[in-house]
């Protein structure tokens, strides 16, 4: 994804009702930084938070589930995100319909030092209050960690774009 690209997905999640809470392990926390650079990142984000102990993760997660690098794992972060998202939201005002809400997560494993055995990866993941559920695994072909992160950034934004324009379409 290009600047110009990044930019077009940012605005459309930041034009949409969508609000979220985002919850990144280290890797994809270029998306933070992204979405809270562009003007409306306030109507967007409810909370954004790094699990990075083993302890907050599982906090997140509402349980021990291990490999925490996985598919299971990224959607058990985005339900906890979900459910902190429902939380935290403030009831809308009399005669407006409330906004949707989705918890998007990601995990990662990263190049680090020492190296670690096994592949690099991200597993990034979106559930919404309307019963959607998607989880996807990201691999690299690139030993450059700023260059992984911001893939799995990129991949986090174009996730939560997809959610955005489906809560705008389904608005209207």
């Amino acid at each position: 994804m290009n600047a110009d690209e990044r930019l077009h997905a940012i605005r459309s999640i930041h034009d949409s009702p969508l609000r979220i809470v985002l919850g990144v392990t280290g890797g994809g926390i270029l998306a933070i930084s992204d979405l809270l650079t562009v003007p409306g990142g306030s109507r967007t984000i409810l909370e954004a938070s790094v699990p990075y102990s083993v302890r907050s993760l599982y906090e997140m997660m509402g349980s021990e589930l291990e490999p925490h690098v996985s598919d299971p794992a990224a959607l058990a972060m985005a339900d906890g995100c979900l459910v902190r998202a429902q939380y935290l939201v403030s009831a809308p005002k009399p005669g407006t319909e409330p906004w949707p809400l989705a918890g998007i997560s990601c995990t990662a494993a990263l190049v680090t030092d020492p190296p670690r055995r096994g592949e690099d990866r991200s597993h990034i993941a979106a559930v919404t209050d309307s019963g959607v559920r998607i989880a996807r695994k990201i691999t690299f072909d690139t030993d450059d960690r700023i260059a992984q992160d911001r893939r799995t950034a990129d991949a986090l934004l174009e996730l939560t774009a997809e959610i955005a324009t489906a809560v705008k379409g389904a608005a209207h």
